[in-house]
């Protein structure tokens, strides 16, 4: 594995008690969608619901939280330290997140089919989280993260939900509709590199359509109903949070 050359001289910065802060406005825009994710955690939290679909709902925010607030402080605001070593960690716990939440979307799924079909899901999405982080080891390039994200989120979130809401009309799976146009939009916008200049540039304005879409999953997860056995809480509850 080999670190890019990066001249950070050229790279916008500030100096806070003389400390070096590389790309301070991508650093606070990752922290905004730390903090998005950390309010979901909690709240979500206090539903107090047990089943595992919601549970590992729950960790997708969490470990989401660490990947953004990771991925700010270490992947931009100090790479000159760290180097690009530095960004693995934000960038597996990323991928954590979204093999969670994928996870979550296979048991909304498991009861509506066959039982064979619901287990092969659930292998490959073990399987797909070892590929990509031997991938992301090995190439140290985020791209790889990026079609993690997109196979995860898109391929198979977004499908297995499609299919949730045509057999149940669920109305969590509307909000994951929206969450995940907000994050082809965030992913569109990183590709174009739209920026503004260097202090609001590609980075940050994908993140602010990435807070969206973490806020639209948190809405999501808020009212997904699991079709199995086990009951949740009462939606009267979950109504009179909103």
């Amino acid at each position: 594995m080999n670190d890019v050359v990066i001249d950070f001289s050229k790279v916008h910065q500030i100096q806070v008690f003389g400390i070096t802060i590389l790309e301070p406005s991508t650093v606070l825009s990752s922290l905004a969608m730390t903090a998005i994710c950390i309010y979901a955690f909690i709240h979500l939290n206090k539903l107090g619901r047990a089943h595992r679909m919601y549970k590992q709902i729950q960790y997708f925010f969490l470990f989401m939280a660490i990947a953004t607030a990771i991925g700010g402080v270490l992947g931009h605001g100090f790479l000159y330290l760290t180097g690009q070593k530095g960004k693995i960690p934000g960038w597996f716990a990323s991928m954590i997140a979204v093999a969670l939440f994928e996870r979550a979307a296979i048991w909304h799924i498991k009861p509506l089919l066959q039982k064979r079909n619901g287990l092969i899901l659930g292998w490959l999405n073990y399987i797909e989280l070892t590929v990509f982080f031997i991938l992301t080891f090995i190439t140290l390039n985020f791209l790889i993260v990026e079609i993690h994200a997109f196979y995860g989120l898109f391929l198979m979130l977004f499908s297995i939900e499609v299919y949730v809401y045509r057999k149940k009309k669920d109305p969590g799976s509307v909000n994951i509709f929206i969450a995940t146009f907000m994050g082809a939009l965030a992913a569109g916008l990183h590709a174009l590199k739209f920026s503004f200049g260097p202090w609001f540039n590609y980075n940050d304005i994908s993140h602010i359509a990435m807070a969206a879409s973490i806020w639209y999953y948190y809405k999501g997860a808020r009212h997904m109903t699991y079709y199995g056995e086990e009951k949740i809480i009462p939606e009267k509850i979950i109504q009179e949070e909103d």
